[in-house]
């Protein structure tokens, strides 16, 4: 610990002698030779100033932000296009995105960062459009994305702060700033690209106020990013918070502008968390809502999906639009929750956890889809308002043409109808084509955390040996998320819901009685495995240290822990689903009481019949869908998510390959389902 401490004190000595040297306002050298001016984007006497020398009407303009949430990470690359023209099209000028840790270094501390030529993709697309960004670039992301944001790895080491200027902590986002944002900086505007603005953290007055944590951010932005001013050297630094004083104290910092966040109300309360947000101002800065909602967070479980009504958040954005004030509408399209990759909140360790659904429509102004809705056009027809509103001084110019582009077509959505199921096969049969035999622990006293095994997301199988002569009274002292039970390989069935299989699931239960198989050895003995599901890390609030397993010393069968534990890790990523075999036909399969991956064949004749799909829920349980080896997410039978959205862009002439790793229906699953339409209740 003592040479961590170290190491971090000599990178941060290191950061702030490079700032000693004054920076010359950049300029740019076209392939004459001849030197020009840059582009600049600051505040002045409490508005945004841009001057633009490279953008159609270049000059100096007073400019309102209009800006919509759309995450990259969210919506496959070959879409983007499609939602930023859209998003012009409706009369914005900028959009807004996260850059989540765990999406580029997910590999371990100080390890190369991957995915970044898409990040860099998506910027060259924006600034194509005619977009401006503003980046948040973390660490911490919230998004309700998995943990936040951070990557697993960073809960390995026991205890850490996060979110402070633990020392372990520090030195992982140094190592992981220090590489990520020397590629930001040739796409800050200041440099001719789109970038705007720089959030600072996210949302930290909900969460603390440790100076030391924010200085060492600030300096790092600064490092590369430069001093943040906007004017010659670098971008506008900013921080968002909700409407309070406490909150905004959280985040302050010198050299930050602070904005707020907050969802459609009265004027009157805009006026008042517009006037909150001056609380620490030092001069009058930009009016700005930095997360306006334009829907809000569906949890599985809940009893319907979350929407706000169309006029009421058109009405709100005029509101906020009329009092020269700017905003980004969290979220103008809200896509999907790939994979393992969704988040969940809980206020409370032991009686609280909600997941998050894998659809991330958000009941937004583009759905899930792409598709534009009525509260798209009701957002356009508030901003047509304004677009062309100059302001007296006819050297400053409002930034947006009043001409918007034509709203590009919707995608086509086909309903490819009932499919069979052709084969199916068992996971406890794939162990060894599924485990990673250098990441699996074998015969440990305890059951092993995911985070320990080297694994982020997914499922954990348990397995140990019990006898007849304990108790048949199980339970688990921390359980995170859900356990499902088998008992030589066979699933406890539910005796209130039919064909479906008995669980445990955090927080509302953590016990389970079961029956003693007659199938036992001379001695009594019998086979106990237990499938762990992480439903997703907390991301956001206190509980943030989220570690995924069966904690805090396992399981007890009475008074009694039981051990030791075999520990399988199961990823199931695309590289290793391709390693699944053992299929069966499926009116041969006899082990649907087990954890099942069910495949299926959707046959396209031509590329004409390509279109976006839906997947019925209708007769399924609980498990994950994979198209053609791409993990789309999770589906579950509990609602209000009815259906799982499938791009035309994962579809191909031919055969296509479907595959559901089912864990929750003890019956075999015969057909599935194909719609044109989403449903959610």
């Amino acid at each position: 610990m003592k040479l961590i401490i170290l190491i971090v004190f000599i990178l941060f000595i290191n950061l702030n002698y490079c700032l000693k040297i004054k920076e010359q306002p950049q300029v740019v050298v076209d392939g004459s030779g001849s030197k020009q001016s840059v582009n600049s984007f600051y505040i002045e006497n409490g508005n945004f100033f841009m001057n633009n020398q490279g953008g159609n009407g270049g000059g100096l303009n007073q400019y309102q932000i209009i800006s919509g949430s759309f995450h990259y990470f969210r919506c496959l690359p070959e879409l983007w296009m499609d939602r930023l023209m859209k998003i012009k099209a409706c009369g914005l000028n900028t959009i807004q995105t996260y850059i989540p840790w765990n999406v580029h270094q997910p590999n371990g501390f100080n390890t190369e960062l991957v995915a970044t030529d898409d990040l860099i993709q998506f910027l060259k697309q924006a600034q194509q459009v005619g977009l401006n960004v503003i980046l948040r670039p973390g660490p911490y992301a919230c998004a309700e994305w998995e943990l936040g944001g951070f990557p697993y790895w960073i809960l390995e080491q026991q205890p850490i702060a996060l979110r402070s200027s633990d020392s372990v902590f520090i030195s992982a986002v140094i190592a992981y700033w220090s590489r990520l944002l020397p590629l930001l900086e040739p796409y800050l505007f200041t440099n001719g690209g789109p970038v705007i603005m720089v959030q600072v953290e996210n949302e930290y007055g909900s969460y603390g106020e440790d100076k030391s944590y924010l200085e060492t951010l600030l300096t790092l932005l600064q490092k590369y990013l430069g001093q943040g001013d906007g004017n010659g050297s670098g971008v506008l630094f900013h921080s968002t918070d909700g409407p309070s004083a406490q909150m905004l104290f959280g985040s302050k910092l010198e050299g930050v502008y602070q904005t707020v966040d907050f969802g459609p109300m009265p004027m009157e309360q805009i006026q008042d968390n517009f006037k909150i947000q001056q609380t620490f101002a030092s001069k009058p800065t930009p009016l700005m809502n930095s997360e306006y909602y334009t829907g809000w967070i569906t949890h599985w479980g809940d009893t319907s999906a979350a929407r706000t009504d169309a006029n009421v958040v058109a009405q709100g954005l005029d509101d906020i639009l009329s009092l020269n004030a700017s905003v980004n509408m969290y979220m103008f399209f809200g896509g999907s929750n790939p994979g393992f990759m969704n988040g969940a909140n809980s206020n409370s360790p032991t009686t609280d956890f909600e997941i998050t659904i894998q659809s991330y429509d958000y009941d937004s102004p583009l759905t899930e889809s792409g598709d534009t809705t009525e509260k798209y056009f009701a957002i356009k027809n508030v901003i047509e308002k304004y677009i062309n509103n100059n302001n007296n001084d006819s050297n400053i110019k409002t930034s947006n043409s009043n001409t918007l582009p034509p709203v590009p077509s919707n995608s086509t959505k086909v309903a490819y109808g009932t499919i069979q199921i052709t084969q199916a096969t068992s996971l406890f049969n794939n162990l060894g084509n599924l485990v990673n035999q250098k990441q699996q622990q074998l015969q440990t006293g305890g059951p092993i955390p995911m985070e320990q095994l080297q694994q982020s997301t997914g499922f954990v199988l348990y397995e140990t040996t019990m006898n007849i002569a304990q108790s048949n009274q199980l339970s688990i002292t921390e359980l995170h998320d859900r356990a499902t039970f088998f008992i030589n390989d066979e699933a406890i069935e539910d005796t209130v819901t039919i064909g479906q299989a008995v669980f445990l699931q955090r927080p509302f239960n953590s016990s389970i009685e079961i029956n003693y198989p007659s199938n036992v050895t001379e001695d009594g003995d019998f086979n106990l495995r237990i499938l762990l599901e992480n439903q997703g890390r907390v991301n956001f609030g206190p509980y943030l240290n989220d570690r995924k397993g069966l904690l805090s010393g396992g399981v007890m069968s009475g008074q009694q822990y039981i051990g030791p534990w075999n520990n399988y890790p199961l990823p199931l990523t695309n590289k290793t689903l391709s390693n699944i075999n053992n299929w069966q036909p499926i009116k041969d399969y006899t082990l649907s009481n087990t954890p099942t991956f069910y495949q299926a064949t959707l046959s396209i004749n031509s590329t004409t019949d390509i279109g976006d799909t839906f997947l019925s829920f209708t007769g399924l349980g609980k498990g994950q869908l994979f198209v053609n080896g791409y993990n789309v997410g999770r589906y579950w039978n509990v609602g209000p998510q009815r259906t799982i959205y499938i791009s035309s862009v994962l579809l191909h002439q031919g055969d296509n390959e479907i595959i559901l790793f089912e864990t929750l229906l003890t019956q075999s699953i015969i057909e599935i389902q194909f719609l044109n339409q989403p449903y959610f209740d």
